[in-house]
């Protein structure tokens, strides 16, 4: 069995956009967020807080619903194209493939809200994990579907593909990706992707 994991920030979820909507209306209501490039990395680029406590407080606390539940999809129709793409794989007559969706940075609060954003989007993805860590994303699949930087620096897990979604918080990773994709709805339109992941001598 070979394990795809799919990221949901910015990969499924434009997270970025509901970071910048909710940011000016709780802490700088003069920011033009419509002049701000929303594919950087905006918590670390754009947004700027007092402590981390801060932070924590405005994402988990006062508005987890409005930024992981009310998110939405990075492409038009991306919903119904993951639907399809899924019951694909039950038909793929390589080795038995399967899908899940992981999220790290999650709150207690923002969990529940990933969920509805799910269930919003007309998710039929079996398996949702909300790991503390990269280990475990590593732990648990075998392909990491991912636009985070972390999953492209340093040394490559034996075993292990990582398939880059590119952004420009990313810029710079593609060398290092066993393959790319401008966004999740090319990489569903790639005919040969599970032929890709599922050889054995990579």
């Amino acid at each position: 069995m070979v394990t795809i994991g799919i990221e949901l920030n910015h990969v499924v979820r434009n997270i970025n956009k509901q970071l910048l909507k909710y940011y000016q209306k709780a802490f700088d209501q003069d920011l033009e967020i419509e002049d701000i490039d929303d594919k950087t990395d905006v918590i670390k680029d754009v947004l700027k807080f007092d402590s981390e406590s801060q932070k924590w407080n405005f994402m988990y606390v006062d508005y987890p619903y409005e930024i992981f539940g009310c998110a939405n999809t990075m492409e038009k129709n991306l919903g119904s194209k993951i639907v399809n793409w899924v019951a694909s794989l039950e038909d793929y007559e390589g080795d038995d493939v399967r899908a899940i969706f992981y999220s790290l940075d999650e709150g207690e609060l923002s969990i529940q809200s990933t969920l509805f954003f799910l269930s919003k989007v007309g998710s039929r993805v079996r398996e949702v994990i909300f790991p503390k860590s990269i280990e475990e994303v590593y732990d648990k699949c075998d392909v990491i579907i991912s636009a985070r930087k972390d999953f492209f620096q340093g040394e490559k897990r034996e075993g292990k593909k990582c398939v880059l979604i590119k952004r420009e918080l990313n810029k710079g990773c593609e060398d290092n990706a066993f393959l790319s994709y401008d966004n999740l709805s090319s990489l569903f339109e790639d005919e040969e992707f599970l032929d890709k992941i599922t050889k054995q001598n990579n």
